[in-house]
């Protein structure tokens, strides 16, 4: 369930190692890959009509096609069968077959997501870097000499990482570990916390549009994130690739390290905008819950060349990832935020410029207060579901 009120903070940090550990990245691997073609073999595979419609001038036609829907198995017994499998020849802690096996189910149903918007193929998922999945259960953290100990072969084989120089440690130190994933010459871990909801009192709406943030405030009102030093950034950097890509051909070798050196760096310089601005956000609104439209760049696409390029220079995802380390995020129904009147619900009429108007109030507003005005309003709504299947009713809004 994507709008779920978080119960903890995760964090995660990337650290080096110098452990070889090519041997156990490449079996656990083909492990997982086993348990996806295990699977995989044993899905079901559903016949469904499903409605589509395309527009013809202001009118829609409709037709029917008949799609194959995957049925996953689950049940206790099958998963029962499929640990039993895996564990045939595993010379490693049993854990990992567990994790495998979470590996395994996550990437599938990840597929079977996108498969259903349309976005991906009936084909297996086939994994192709090597790394490992390590459950906590398998993993003793002492916070005192930051000592990280990840067991490889119970009473044989582990893994020592010492975090206790890092940059991060004096702000995980009294965290509690979660999961690790082991690479060739890296480790990613995660720090967890448990996060207080009875400080969060506020529902912040937030409107995305190419070049800005429109957020609304019950308290502040109206504020505009200007994202204009982003979008530049973009641009410089994609003149320079474009530019490259065009004379590839006459240096592949020379042309080719320049623009590895030139996305790695737009890459950064964009990763570290958003993570400078979403820190700023999250302390400006400590006590806040964000919402976020649902946005889609797939179904904005259009026959405009050059809206498509706009359109993939937006970081709206990225921002609202990111914010999601820091602070709470939900995400609303975006259909008409911009067109519903806030006074009376109707739809508005779009006018010159950022205006829209309307015909039942007799009144004009700003695109961007309106957008952000409604998103807070569903926010409202959003919350107050979701905290009466928790925890029951609270008041939001104001404070």
């Amino acid at each position: 369930m994507r709008n779920k009120i978080p119960n903890q903070i995760i964090l995660a940090y990337k650290v080096s190692h110098n452990y070889n550990i090519n041997n156990f990245l490449i079996d656990f691997l083909n492990l997982s890959q086993k348990a996806v073609d295990i699977i995989w073999s044993n899905i079901y595979w559903k016949e469904k009509v499903v409605k589509h419609r395309y527009k013809v001038g202001n009118n829609y036609k409709y037709y029917t096609t008949v799609r194959l829907i995957p049925e996953i198995p689950k049940d206790k017994d099958f998963k029962r069968e499929l640990r039993r499998r895996l564990l045939n020849g595993w010379n490693y802690a049993s854990h990992y077959i567990d994790a495998a096996i979470k590996v395994a189910y996550s990437t599938i149903d990840s597929w079977k997501s996108n498969y259903l918007k349309g976005l991906r193929k009936r084909t297996k998922v086939i994994f192709k870097r090597p790394f490992v999945r390590v459950k906590t259960t398998l993993i003793k953290y002492n916070k005192e000499k930051g000592e990280i100990k990840i067991t490889i072969k119970p009473r044989k084989e582990y893994l020592i990482l010492n975090i206790k120089d890092e940059w991060f440690f004096d702000k995980v130190k009294d965290w509690e570990i979660g999961e690790i994933i082991l690479k060739e010459n890296s480790a990613y871990l995660t720090f967890k916390q448990s996060l207080d909801h009875s400080n969060r009192e506020i529902i912040v709406g937030v409107y995305s549009n190419l070049k800005s943030l429109d957020i609304y405030h019950p308290i502040e009102g109206w504020i505009r994130v200007d994202l204009s030093e982003l979008h530049r950034i973009k641009v410089v950097y994609d003149i320079i690739i474009d530019k490259l890509k065009s004379i590839y051909k006459k240096s592949p070798k020379r042309i080719g390290r320049l623009l590895k050196k030139y996305l790695n760096r737009r890459k950064n310089r964009v990763k570290d905008f958003i993570n400078k601005l979403t820190t700023q956000l999250s302390r400006l609104f400590p006590n806040a819950i964000f919402i976020f439209e649902d946005l889609n760049k797939f179904n904005m696409y259009d026959k405009n060349s050059k809206f498509h390029r706009e359109l993939d220079r937006t970081s709206w995802k990225s921002i609202a990832k990111q914010l999601e380390y820091k602070s709470i995020v939900l995400y609303v129904n975006p259909h008409y935020t911009s067109k519903t009147c806030p006074v009376c619900g109707s739809k508005m009429e779009s006018q010159e410029g950022q205006v829209v108007y309307c015909p039942n109030c007799k009144k004009s507003f700003n695109r961007q207060l309106v957008g952000s005005f409604n998103i807070f309003k569903r926010g409202i709504k959003l919350v107050k579901k979701i905290e009466r299947r928790s925890w029951g009713p609270r008041v939001w809004g104001g404070g």
